[in-house]
């Protein structure tokens, strides 16, 4: 068994995924480990790359694009190691950071998951976790949160290790028994918002999330899901509205979905007026995407 298995969802993303392949390479060479990498049926030649330039990397080649959440349970089902790193492909892991992680998870058995900090290229903080999603928590997060946590994150001079709500999909650590036991990310998420469902659910069987600051990698934010803005939009919604049929109450749900119809019909009254038609249907898909959403679809 190898202690650490990295597991990579990608799609589409054959540049930043080979940059983050040799960052992983040239930093983990004291860590017995293996990269899975699960490839959402990428039409860039990303499975192609990979098996010419890192043969030695665990290549799980899917016909169809499966979303992140079911993506990363796919790759778990082919990892041997004891820990999972969940990554995204568009990150840089500098030397010692995953390391320090597992000492963290080995020395804290009470901890569920282990996240690093999250830094912007410029090396500004990205906000990498949150609080259990509801309408003020998520205004909260929208709007504060980020500016507040740099504010402190100053104050204390990089010394703001706790014990979070959820932490980031885009790179933590868990023990894959854990994992399986939990059943993984729930597969409703095809992708947004798996990461709080998965940290809740860590919760209350009992573990903690933490996230430490004696870690960290960069992020290079959006690589995949920028190229597909109206998509992601659209699946960004679903997500938002599954997580609230599925760990809150019916008002909270209706409140959440008055308040996007609201939001989208300005929006898209604000386009409409502005001639800018693309935008214009966007919000349209947006609101048929919230008038149609029904919970019982995902029982």
């Amino acid at each position: 068994m190898k202690e650490l298995s990295i597991i990579i969802v990608n799609y589409n993303t054959k540049a930043p995924l080979s940059k983050t392949l040799e960052a992983i390479h040239k930093n983990l060479k004291d860590l017995d480990y293996e990269i899975v990498v699960v490839d959402n049926a990428s039409s860039d030649g990303s499975a192609e790359s990979i098996k010419k330039y890192y043969p030695s990397v665990k290549l799980i080649a899917l016909d169809y694009n499966a979303g992140f959440a079911k993506g990363n349970n796919e790759g778990a089902r082919h990892a041997s190691g004891r820990y999972l790193l969940i990554l995204n492909h568009d990150t840089y892991v500098p030397k010692g950071s995953v390391e320090k992680l597992i000492t963290i998870k080995k020395s804290f058995p009470e901890y569920g998951i282990v996240a690093p900090l999250i830094f912007n290229p410029d090396k500004s903080l990205q906000l990498s976790w949150g609080i259990d999603l509801h309408i003020f928590s998520e205004l909260f997060l929208k709007y504060f949160s980020e500016k507040l946590f740099r504010i402190h994150f100053k104050l204390k001079k990089g010394e703001v290790s706790r014990n979070v709500d959820w932490v980031s999909g885009a790179c933590f650590l868990i023990e894959r028994e854990l994992y399986e036991r939990i059943g993984g990310f729930d597969e409703n998420f095809f992708i947004y918002i798996e990461d709080a469902d998965l940290g809740r659910r860590i919760r209350r069987l009992g573990y903690q999330i933490h996230l430490t600051s004696e870690a960290d990698i960069i992020h290079y934010l959006g690589q995949s899901t920028s190229k597909y803005p109206r998509q992601s939009l659209l699946e960004a919604k679903k997500s938002q509205l599954y997580y609230y049929c599925k760990h809150n109450s019916k008002l909270a749900l209706r409140i959440l979905r008055f308040y996007l119809l609201i939001r989208f019909f300005f929006k898209r009254l604000i386009y409409y007026f502005k001639g800018d038609s693309e935008e214009c249907e966007t919000c349209e898909k947006v609101l048929s995407v919230i008038r149609e959403f029904n919970c019982e679809d995902y029982s």
